[in-house]
């Protein structure tokens, strides 16, 4: 074979070998590609769907009424409760324990040993799950029921509060009683009453919608936790019907639903309160949970980017300085007048290098 003949097989094989530097990125395994993160239609839909459900049962009259008539059976006020109720009033019943003391001529007692504000009886003694101190009795409900009943009391606890959770006013956000303060007299008092109490003079010119306004802003009700319940439930059952594993696109879908219904809810409060929302404080950390697990998912796929980008990054590179070699050497061999033998040596060190030899 001539030199000439040599060098042609040469091109041939320097065609060959810039068709695989354009397949490199295959060479370089770096791996499948990442799932598509973006949400479809369907997605933004139903969980704003999802979303909107959320609002529906946490603002709706008639699941109020059926979650307050299952708190009055639990109270020993059946009234005309059904089965369902009833049933579920006898596993929550409370009455006569300790978290409500109430004398006939007193009323209910508050913190300090006064009579309370009976519409604000729970927020002043008894219900708040991270009181600490004692008076004349522990403050902390767990507590209270277990120098009541033993340890069958903090069964019977959470009983209590789980029963109160579906009472109109709802149960007292847990840390409340470090608000405490007192009135003239030593009357027994909160500042989260003088906020509602403002709240409701701004909005209506009087106080009479306080109560309202704080057991739609300071308490853990029911309705709202079954709210949240449905959302993440819609939510999970319809990431696993499409089969979608992407955690970025699950948390943009847990985030969507769980804002249209936290923000949803305080919107329609707003508008029924005269510009007062509703907050659900029971969905509060699933929204913040939602959005945390988004950008936790976020930054774990950036971090995954990272690293794929500087593969291909040093495999590119690696291929650049083998396309320069192979430059090098064809130029070399073209231009450079040399022997038979020398070109043969060249272009047989070549060829090995371009196998890899």
């Amino acid at each position: 074979m001539t030199n000439m003949d040599e060098i042609a097989t040469y091109e041939r094989d320097l065609a060959s070998m810039e068709s695989r530097i354009e397949s490199v990125f295959a060479d370089a395994d770096v791996g499948a590609e990442l799932p598509q993160a973006d949400l479809d239609m369907l997605d933004v839909c139903f969980s704003m769907a999802s979303g909107l459900v959320g609002v529906f049962v946490a603002t709706n009259d008639d699941v109020a009424k059926w979650l307050e008539k299952v708190h009055d059976a639990a109270s020993g006020n059946p009234g005309d409760c059904g089965v369902v109720q009833q049933m579920l009033g006898s596993l929550l019943f409370h009455k006569g324990d300790a978290l409500d003391v109430y004398a006939p001529e007193e009323g209910f007692i508050a913190r300090n040993g006064e009579r309370a504000y009976v519409m604000f009886h729970r927020l002043l003694f008894g219900h708040d799950v991270l009181a600490t101190g004692r008076g004349l009795m522990p403050y902390n409900p767990f507590e209270l029921m277990y120098q009541q009943k033993g340890l069958m009391g903090i069964v019977q606890a959470v009983r209590h509060l789980l029963a109160d959770t579906m009472s109109k006013q709802g149960l007292p956000v847990p840390g409340s009683s470090y608000l405490d303060t007192e009135r003239e007299g030593g009357r027994p008092w909160n500042r989260i009453i003088d906020w509602v109490q403002e709240l409701s003079i701004e909005a209506g010119g009087d106080k009479k919608m306080a109560q309202e306004i704080y057991s739609h802003m300071f308490t853990i009700r029911a309705q709202d936790i079954a709210a949240g319940g449905l959302v993440a439930f819609l939510v999970g059952c319809y990431a696993k019907s499409r089969a979608i594993e992407d955690p970025v696109r699950k948390a943009q879908i847990e985030l969507v639903g769980t804002g249209v219904a936290f923000f949803g809810q305080a919107a329609l409060g707003a508008v029924r309160q005269k510009g007062v929302p509703y907050i659900n404080n029971a969905m509060a950390p699933q929204l913040v949970k939602a959005y945390g697990g988004l950008l936790a998912a976020s930054a774990k796929r950036t971090k995954r980017l990272e690293e794929r980008t500087e593969r291909l990054c040093t495999a590119a590179d690696r291929q650049i300085m083998r396309h320069d070699r192979i430059s090098e050497e064809v130029a070399a061999i073209v231009q450079t007048p040399v022997s038979d033998d020398e070109a043969s040596a060249s272009i047989s060190s070549l060829i090995g290098y371009l196998e890899g030899r």
